[in-house]
């Protein structure tokens, strides 16, 4: 073999070397030699507290076919637990509850005193904390037919997000 070939077997090698680099995705910086590579760096939502839920909510009943609003706060009482207000079905109602291992809880009242219904759910891995699903447990009121249980779905209503 001429120099001239040995040459050129070089460069096409090197050529070679160069668009199987560019042909492969960007190192993840943040995945450390034991993760798997993620499209997405989501929290762990067993991680999260009630602070990181804070804000609007869209509100959505899933059977019972109404859908509102639910912002979240801190609790004034206890600090490591939530408080908030629903508008949905023309009503408004207080919540007070907690997330915990990425379980959420709330108890709705209409008047401040009474349990008017239960929020039990979880927050969805792959929504980054951003979605609650789960179930609503409406309590029977004196005076009135009881209503069904309800899937419920909690999205986000703001794109801010408190990690």
């Amino acid at each position: 073999m001429t120099t001239h070939h040995i040459l050129r077997l070089a460069l096409c090698a090197g050529a070679f070397a160069l668009l199987a680099a560019c042909a492969a995705p960007p190192p993840d910086r943040h995945a450390s030699a034991t993760s798997t590579p993620s499209t997405v760096d989501c929290p762990d939502v067993t991680r999260l507290h009630a602070a990181q839920l804070y804000g609007s909510w869209n509100v959505e009943l899933v059977q019972a076919g109404l859908r509102g609003q639910l912002t979240l706060r801190e609790h004034p009482e206890y600090t490591a637990s939530l408080r908030g207000e629903f508008s949905y079905g023309g009503r408004h109602s207080i919540a007070s509850g907690d997330v915990e291992d990425g379980e959420f809880n709330l108890d709705e009242s209409r008047d401040g005193k009474a349990l008017h219904a239960f929020w039990s759910g979880k927050l969805v891995p792959a929504a980054c904390g951003a979605e609650i699903r789960g179930t609503w447990q409406p309590l029977a009121q004196p005076g009135q037919p009881p209503l069904p249980e309800s899937d419920f779905v909690l999205r986000r209503a703001s794109t801010l997000v408190n990690w």
